[in-house]
C-alpha cells in the first residue's frame, strides 16, 4: 500500500555533494530535505568551527538537515551528534553501510555489520546524548548475506532508539554489483524492522520504479543517489506519482540547468569535469571542451 506522503531523499553522496551543488539544488528546488555525506570520526570530536563548516552548506538551505556520522567510538559519535543538534540539525544518521574497503577494514561503515553488539551500543549511546532528536540508521542488508538482516534489524529496532532505517538492498560484499531479488529483500527488511519505518535505497532511477516499490512494500520513502544526478528532477517526478509529468523539463534539460547553476558560482575545471561525468556519464557533452582548459582554472559558464 502506498504511503500517503512518502519521504523523498537525495542520497548523501560522498565526493559529489559540494557546497556549489547543494546551493544549486536548493535554488532549483530539487529536494525538500538533506542528508549530509558521512563525517568520519576517530578518536576525538572536531572543534565546533569545523563541525559548523561541514554542516553550513546544508543548513543554509533552511531545509531539514540530517547529519550522517560514522566511526567506531560510540562516545565520540554521541558527543558530535549533540553538537550538531545545537548547530541546527534536524536529526542524526549513523552510517553502518559504506562498503569502501578503506572504511570497513577499520570496523566503520559497513564493517559495523560484523559487530551487532557494537552497533547496539552505538545507537544507545548516541540516543542518550540526543534523547529528543531523531536518530536514524543507514545500512545494508548484511555483510556477507542478506540473511543477516534477520538478526540485525530486529536487534536495532528493539533498542527503541532508532527512528528510521535507510536500507540499501545489497550486502557489503556485493558492493554495487547487479544482484537479483531487490524487491524481496526490501519486503523482508520491512517485516524485520517493524515497527520502525524504512526508507528504501539502491538503484531507484525512475518515478515508476519508486511508485511500484512504495506500493508493493508500504515503505516510508525512497532515497535516490545516482538516479537523482542523472535526472535532478527525479524526486519532483516521484512526488507527482504516476500523474502526467509533462509540465516538468526533461531529465537532460534538468541536468543542463543544474550544471549551469553550479558553474555560475565559479567551479574549478577539474571539478566541473568530474561533475559532468556524474551527470552524463563518460560520454558527456562537455568533457572535450573542459579538458582544453587549465584544470585548476575557475569556469563560471560553458555553452550549453
Amino acid at each position: 500500500m502506498l504511503t500517503a506522503s512518502p519521504e523523498l531523499w537525495p542520497g548523501p553522496m560522498e565526493g559529489v555533494m559540494s557546497p556549489e551543488l547543494i546551493r544549486a539544488a536548493d535554488a532549483l528546488e530539487l529536494t525538500e530535505r538533506w542528508m549530509t555525506p558521512f563525517l568520519r570520526l576517530s578518536t576525538a570530536v572536531p572543534g565546533t568551527r569545523k563541525l559548523a563548516e561541514f554542516a553550513a552548506p546544508f543548513l543554509e538551505s533552511g531545509l531539514p538537515v540530517t547529519v550522517q556520522l560514522m566511526g567506531n567510538r560510540p562516545e565520540v559519535i554521541a558527543a558530535a551528534a549533540a553538537r550538531f543538534m545545537e548547530l541546527g540539525a534536524a536529526g542524526i544518521n549513523l552510517n553502518f553501510g559504506c562498503p569502501s574497503r578503506q572504511v570497513t577494514s577499520g570496523g566503520a561503515g559497513g564493517g559495523a555489520l560484523r559487530d551487532l553488539a557494537g552497533m547496539v551500543t552505538t545507537v544507545e549511546t548516541v540516543k542518550k546524548a540526543i534523547p529528543a532528536s531523531p536518530l536514524s540508521v543507514k545500512l545494508r542488508t548484511g555483510w556477507e548475506s542478506p540473511d543477516e538482516m534477520q538478526r540485525i534489524l530486529p536487534a536495532l529496532a528493539e533498542t527503541g532508539c532508532v527512528s528510521a532505517f535507510f536500507l540499501h538492498f545489497r550486502t557489503v560484499r556485493e558492493q554495487y554489483r547487479p544482484v537479483s531479488g531487490r524487491e524481496e529483500r526490501f519486503e523482508a527488511g520491512l517485516r524485520l524492522a517493524a515497527p520502525v519505518p524504512v526508507v528504501l535505497n539502491g538503484d531507484i532511477d525512475s518515478p515508476d520504479d519508486a511508485s511500484e516499490l512504495l506500493e508493493r512494500t508500504g515503505a516510508a520513502g525512497v532515497m535516490c543517489a545516482r538516479g537523482w544526478l542523472r535526472d535532478p528532477l527525479l524526486l519532483n517526478r516521484i512526488r507527482q506519482g504516476r500523474r502526467d509529468n509533462s509540465g516538468l523539463p526533461s531529465a537532460d534539460e534538468a541536468r543542463h540547468r543544474l550544471f549551469r547553476c553550479v558553474l555560475e558560482q565559479g567551479f574549478k575545471v577539474c571539478r566541473a569535469i568530474e561533475l559532468s561525468n556524474f551527470l552524463w556519464g563518460s560520454a558527456n557533452p562537455f568533457f572535450e571542451r573542459l579538458k582544453q582548459l587549465p584544470p585548476t582554472a575557475a569556469v563560471s559558464r560553458i555553452d550549453l
